[in-house]
């Protein structure tokens, strides 16, 4: 049995003890004489360490050929019973035994060993083929390197559960080794005895067994642990076979990729100054699908430059690596793709927008001057400029412009609002209008003035209509000569204030005859030059109508109001009450 002072006194472990009696041969002919006191130290911990590792082996195989007699005694009695329970039972012990000498030799080769993982000299069977199988030897560099990092402490987690696991079932059996003991002091039976001596041979057997995987997990864990070394030496270790290896791969790929880089940039560069020199429309307009081409072509060649050095390197683990962060990149385009090209569609001037051609953003229409990298979008009636980016061109659709206006109104014209006010533009751009209104400034957003009725006087001109009349005493011209006149005054009127000429049409034309009057219907067409003259235009028909009425001595009548009463003494004088001028219009109201 091994004794419980092995992991104080095993330093090293196997591998590790023979490297260090090879550097002790290697110096001993030139300082044999003057060895120092801590390598015989280590030297004689090495000695009491093997003598341990010998007394453990010859323990296993002391047990391993009591195991074996142990089955030929069995073997013995399972000829000579004939219940088959007996057989059966002595054939359960044949195998359990069978079991021992198998776990037993298996402590006996680790045990001479120290330890070593030799899983990595079994060798799998051959397995069809399985794309997830291939996937797992693709990543397989990746988890074994992982594994071989987590080794160690794995190993050693795993030795400290089952030291923990081996105490506690040492416990278990000491106890149920005490309460036998105190059972087979107690007389009984021949009988009873014997089964009793039978039962305590095997717990204590199994006392032994468990007795010894609990010093062979310590002295595995002991030679882990001592393994250790300072973890200066290890960070520099480290950063040695980083920096000679894998370092160095990284270093290669990266001056790749940035020679690479460089190289596109001076092609850039010269290519933007030959534009610049050219002036070349043509190349100026297929700007922004160069500059798509060249980050395409750009991004491609450096992916193949570091895969490419990672192969030639040999580094499977960054290679893998390269390639699961290819696969990422390929995922993520799957979303982004689509986008991409109906960018290059528009950039190839087959897209939904083109150049040259009419759209309308926020119910405002725009001019598409160039597509690029930033879309540029102009109103030419408005102030103003949106830059997008082409993306946003991909939710929107243009068409040839044609002749239609670009916006309602400009500058200095005069519009009559909605709400029926009269204004005149001071300013217009894409975000708002200022309008002068009487003696204020309006501000309209100019989305919202689109979506409102607003009329331009300055550009579709306006109407001035209006009722005029005259007395019944004038009947006998009322159909010739007085529209004629009026149409004669109006003219006249207009050419003195300087807006004849913008009219464009007069209608005179007898309406009605109204209850005290002879009405006519008068209507004029103005152009849009004389949109400032709009409230002025309408004084000027009334103006016109009532000199004409003087020069030809034409009566206007007023409204009369005539009172009758049943009392005759009053007298005919006294049944009309005139002159009361109410000027409510040619009509005539009676009671």
């Amino acid at each position: 049995m091994i004794p419980r002072k092995i992991p104080g006194l095993m330093q090293y472990t196997a591998s590790g003890t023979l490297v260090l009696l090879s550097l002790l041969l290697a110096i001993l002919p030139a300082q044999s004489y003057a060895q120092p006191a801590p390598e015989r130290q280590q030297a004689a911990a090495t000695t009491i360490g093997m003598q341990d590792v010998v007394g453990g082996l010859e323990n296993i195989q002391q047990t391993i050929e009591s195991r074996r007699n142990s089955i030929t005694e069995l073997r013995k009695q399972l000829k000579g019973l004939e219940d088959p329970s007996d057989k059966q039972e002595i054939a359960q012990k044949i195998d359990q035994y069978k079991t021992d000498i198998q776990g037993l030799q298996r402590s006996f080769e680790l045990l001479i060993l120290g330890g070593i993982n030799l899983s990595i000299l079994e060798e799998e069977a051959d397995r069809q083929l399985d794309w997830r199988m291939e996937l797992e030897e693709i990543i397989r560099p990746l988890l074994s390197t992982l594994k071989e990092v987590t080794a160690k402490p794995r190993q050693m987690d795993s030795l400290r559960r089952i030291i923990e696991q081996r105490e506690d079932q040492l416990e278990v059996v000491s106890r149920a080794l005490d309460t036998i003991h105190a059972v087979r002091e107690t007389p009984t039976t021949e009988g009873v005895s014997a089964s009793i001596d039978q039962l305590l041979n095997e717990w204590a057997q199994r006392r032994e067994d468990t007795q010894r995987e609990l010093e062979i997990a310590r002295f595995r864990l002991g030679n882990l642990e001592i393994d250790r070394v300072p973890w200066q030496t290890r960070v520099s270790e480290a950063l040695g076979e980083f920096l000679s290896g894998r370092g160095l791969t990284l270093l290669l790929a990266l001056i790749a990729g940035l020679a690479i880089w460089l190289a596109g940039k001076g092609f850039l560069t010269l290519y933007w100054r030959w534009l610049y020199r050219s002036s070349s429309d043509i190349g100026i307009s297929r700007a922004p699908l160069v500059l798509y081409a060249y980050r395409l072509s750009l991004a491609t060649l450096i992916v193949i430059a570091i895969i490419l050095v990672l192969y030639l390197r040999g580094d499977v683990l960054l290679l893998t690596l390269a390639v699961i962060a290819l696969a990422g990149v390929a995922l993520s385009l799957r979303q982004t793709l689509p986008r991409y090209a109906a960018e290059l569609r528009l950039l190839l001037g087959v897209g939904s927008v083109r150049e040259k051609e009419r759209l309308v953003l926020d119910n405002v229409p725009y001019h598409v001057e160039s597509l690029g990298i930033f879309t540029v979008l102009r109103n030419p009636a408005l102030e103003g400029v949106i830059r997008l980016p082409l993306q946003k061109m991909n939710e929107l659709a243009s068409r040839p412009s044609g002749t239609e206006p670009w916006f309602p109104c400009e500058l200095g014209d005069y519009l009559l609002l909605a709400d029926g006010s009269y204004g005149r533009v001071l300013r217009q751009s894409i975000e708002m209008l200022e309008i002068a209104v009487r003696d204020t400034v309006e501000q309209i957003n100019t989305k919202d003035f689109l979506g409102q009725n607003h009329r331009n006087l300055s550009r579709d001109g306006f109407g001035i209509g209006c009722t005029f009349g005259i007395d019944y005493r004038h009947q006998g011209i009322c159909l010739d000569t007085v529209p004629l006149r009026l149409r004669e005054a109006i003219t006249t009127r207009f050419g003195q204030e300087g807006l004849g000429e913008h009219i464009r049409d007069i209608l005179v034309e007898f309406k009605e005859a109204g209850a005290s009057s002879l009405d006519y219907q008068i209507y004029l067409i103005m152009d849009g030059k004389a949109a400032k003259a709009y409230f002025k235009s309408q004084r000027l028909v009334q103006q016109a109508c009532v000199d004409c009425c003087n020069r030809e001595g034409w009566v206007i009548p007023f409204t009369q109001i005539t009172l009758h009463t049943s009392d005759d003494t009053l007298g005919n004088d006294g049944l009309r009450a005139g002159g009361t001028d109410k000027s409510a219009g040619p009509s005539t109201a009676s009671a």
